[in-house]
């Protein structure tokens, strides 16, 4: 019983952060259709899967193996959180503009705070960084995709560097075998 009330409290937890991805989605979709007047698949493939698709895979998911999925959508938090603060920073005026309504809005909307769910690359990051090495796939897709996204604003330069080099670590392993 405990491990149904455990799946229940982490599918409660995957719906309340796909309403948030849901918003993010809208949003991005919607500022596509008025800059460029129509959203090809391309467009659509750079933008986070809909919601649906996540909780059709916990639901298809056994054992506590669907616990992947909820750290898969807070890794969607991160980066979009990424691009966002970069908006928002370093963006032209009204691109900033927009960036900071849409985290208010969020706010408003769906009830919590989008930058607070985004943190698990950083933790990933410090993971690695603290045990100086990446332990496992997972936190190596997750890194590699920080390392190649010129506008992250997750770590910093210097981590970025140190990050890298773990990287190229954990590839090395292997290639020896």
């Amino acid at each position: 019983m405990a491990e149904r009330t455990n799946r229940d409290a982490v599918r409660g937890e995957l719906i309340r952060l796909l309403e948030g991805l849901e918003f993010y989605r809208s949003w991005a979709i919607s500022s596509l259709k008025r800059d460029k007047g129509t959203v090809t698949k391309d467009d659509l493939d750079q933008i986070v899967l809909p919601g649906s698709f996540f909780l059709q895979i916990f639901d298809d998911t056994k054992g506590s193996r669907c616990a992947e999925v909820l750290k898969e959508v807070r890794q969607w938090y991160s980066h979009a959180a990424s691009d966002l603060f970069n908006m928002a920073n370093f963006g032209e005026e009204a691109l900033a503009a927009e960036a900071n309504e849409f985290l208010k809005d969020f706010r408003k909307e769906v009830g919590f705070d989008f930058y607070a769910e985004a943190r698990l690359l950083r933790k990933t990051a410090d993971e690695a960084l603290k045990l100086r090495k990446i332990t496992n796939p997972e936190d190596y897709y997750s890194l590699k995709e920080l390392e190649n996204d010129l506008s992250q604003s997750v770590i910093s330069s210097n981590e970025l560097a140190r990050v890298s080099d773990l990287l190229r670590q954990f590839e090395n392993q292997f290639k020896a075998h």
